[in-house]
């Protein structure tokens, strides 16, 4: 009986042996999973990519899993996936591993290399040109209402947009976009990679990054106002300043061209030579060429005669 019970205890040893070995064999599998709340990126091999008519009814189920899924993770754990999962990526790449200071064009990289970002988290940051709001699918089962629909810009897109769809967005952007403005700068996203989605532009049929994710951040440069004021009033002082300087400068300047001016005038009066007035030395010499005329008074010759 003893023989017995030490044979099933040293079994349950092997059986939660083995458990605990293969769990760590699938993490390591997967190195892109450093986080318990991060999806399976096989979750995603079934969404079908660059498929005209946007999220297929066969991808509903999971398109509404993954909002929900994201609705109930913190953002900080999301954004310390993304960089996680950035880090990888950069260390797989040549350049970027021997030059940590380049900055990664993740678009670009997301673009091209889409199956590589399936089911990990990407933070993304750029301008919104377009944010508009819809009421969810009423069937989804996550209690989901609404949803918002945004189209970022990054840097590094060359114009090209990111889709994304979220589930919350700041106050000020509820209603969309704010009122008389058709951009706003300084927005980052965090979240997963659905698909590659089909839009219609004006000229073709185009394609663009599909992401879902939690919330839109908004952070608008403030600005000071009293500061402002104060920058505005020292430059006004600069300008008057400047102009009342080049002012008496050209003053200045144009005194000088006077005085220069009366110099000229009397050293030239003074310097007049006279003498220019006189005979010219070619008519004195013509002068010395005529012969002398005797007058009357001269002594008269002697009569042949006499």
């Amino acid at each position: 009986m003893l023989s017995y019970i030490r044979i099933l205890g040293a079994a349950v040893c092997l059986a939660v042996t083995a458990s605990q070995t293969s769990v760590a064999d699938e993490s390591q599998a997967d190195p892109f999973r450093p986080f318990p709340d991060q999806l399976a990126p096989s979750l995603f091999n079934e969404v079908k990519d660059k498929a005209f008519g946007g999220v297929m009814d066969e991808e509903k189920a999971l398109y509404y899993y993954v909002l929900k899924h994201l609705r109930e993770t913190s953002l900080k754990d999301q954004k310390q996936a993304a960089a996680f999962n950035l880090q990888q990526r950069r260390s797989e790449i040549k350049t970027y591993r021997d030059h940590p200071e380049r900055e990664f064009p993740v678009f670009l990289d997301l673009f091209k290399n889409s199956d590589r970002y399936k089911g990990r988290p990407v933070t993304l940051t750029g301008r919104v040109r377009k944010l508009i709001h819809y009421p969810a699918a009423e069937d989804n089962q996550y209690g989901i209402k609404t949803l918002y629909e945004a189209w970022l810009f990054t840097d590094d897109s060359q114009q090209n947009p990111t889709v994304v769809i979220c589930t919350e967005v700041p106050p000020a952007l509820k209603d969309g976009l704010p009122e008389g403005t058709d951009v706003i700068d300084h927005v980052t996203v965090t979240g997963y990679l659905f698909k590659m989605y089909v839009y219609n532009a004006q000229d073709t049929s185009r394609v663009a990054p599909l992401i879902l994710a939690k919330q839109l951040e908004w952070n608008p440069r403030t600005v000071d106002e009293r500061g402002s004021r104060l920058f505005s009033q020292i430059l006004a002082g600069t300008l008057v300043v400047l102009i009342v300087g080049i002012a008496i400068v050209m003053w200045k300047a144009s005194q000088r061209d006077k005085r220069f001016r009366e110099r000229r005038l009397q050293k030239s009066q003074t310097e007049v030579d006279f003498s220019q007035l006189e005979s010219s030395p070619e008519k004195t010499q013509s002068e010395k060429a005529t012969p002398e005329i005797k007058t009357s008074e001269s002594k008269p010759q002697a009569d042949s005669d006499t």
